[in-house]
């Protein structure tokens, strides 16, 4: 039952990788980046900062911009990171760079996974995810391309 178990996590990623991806465009802040299938937009807020894609299962991936306010990129990331632990994210990994930063954790059955990238004029982009953990090795390549996609839009080169 587990090999079973397996093959249908590899051959979801496989068919998440195959289908067709939706490009999130944030104009607010000046990012894209690509959204799973199987996932739908929620409500956009009105000003602009994000959206909610739910998955059908309760996954949540949030992809959302930030203004660098009276901080530097990797503050940002701290501060975040802090909050995730007060809402009682066990976060067993993190990394912060100048211009990009990532963290993962756990609460009880749900694996959170966070990137942030610095973006020009002081903003930043973060793609939030939240899903199951026993759809972590599915979810590796949905990760590993979000991060990949997650890009800059309109910088001065």
């Amino acid at each position: 039952m587990r090999v079973f178990l397996a093959a249908l996590a590899t051959l979801a990623a496989v068919s998440a990788q195959a289908a067709e991806w939706q490009t999130y465009s944030n104009d607010r802040y000046g990012f894209t980046v690509e959204v799973p299938p199987g996932f739908v937009m929620q409500r956009a807020p009105d000003n602009g900062d994000g959206g909610t894609f739910l998955g059908r299962n309760g996954d949540r991936i949030f992809a959302f911009g930030t203004f660098l306010v009276d901080l530097f990129f990797d503050d940002e990331a701290r501060n975040r990171i802090a909050q995730a632990k007060k809402l009682g994210w066990d976060i067993s990994y993190s990394r912060i760079e100048p211009d990009w930063a990532s963290y993962s954790g756990t609460k009880g059955d749900r694996i959170l996974y966070v990137r942030g990238n610095w973006l020009c004029e002081d903003a930043a982009a973060f793609v939030h995810l939240e899903y199951r953990s026993r759809d972590r090795k599915a979810y590796d390549a949905i990760v590993k391309r979000m991060i990949a996609s997650l890009k800059p839009v309109g910088c001065p080169e």
